[in-house]
């Protein structure tokens, strides 16, 4: 487990990629924040606006990472 976390959260040179550590914590709090809404609040769960926000995150880190590749960062 802890290799694969380590593959995740560093570039082909062994360096920490900070857009993956971004993009993972970013994913973890969104969905964090969806359990919260539904639990502690008691509202319903939306998936419709739960999808649509994943997607936003998801496409925006991959955007960000092609980016990345691109310029040589």
């Amino acid at each position: 487990m802890r290799a694969f976390l380590a593959q995740l959260l560093t570039d082909s040179e062994g360096r920490s990629d900070e857009l993956a550590i971004l993009a993972i914590l970013g994913v973890l709090t969104f969905i964090g924040l969806e359990i919260f809404t539904v639990v502690i609040r008691h509202q319903l769960f939306a998936p419709e606006q739960f999808g649509v926000g994943l997607g936003s995150t998801l496409a925006a880190t991959s955007v960000g990472m092609g980016i990345k590749s691109r310029c040589g960062g």
